[in-house]
């Protein structure tokens, strides 16, 4: 009636990415970095549906080190 519930893919990914970085565990951290990520994928072309159907943790990490890179090149 619903559908399946996205909760534990959600889980499942977010625990990957706080083993992947710790500090994400903090949600001020993570929403701070989270703002970064989106930033940086509407600057190369991604939009946000796109950026907002990105569940594997790698591209997250991904996307996050290339805005880190991309902001200490500022």
């Amino acid at each position: 009636m619903f559908g399946p519930s996205q909760s534990h893919r959600i889980w499942r990914m977010m625990n990957a990415l706080i083993d992947a970085r710790p500090e994400w565990a903090d949600r001020d951290i993570f929403e701070a970095d989270r703002d970064k990520i989106l930033r940086y994928g509407t600057s190369i072309g991604l939009s946000m549906e796109e950026l907002f159907r990105v569940t594997d943790p790698d591209a997250v990490l991904s996307l996050w080190a290339a805005a880190e890179a991309a902001g200490a090149e500022d």
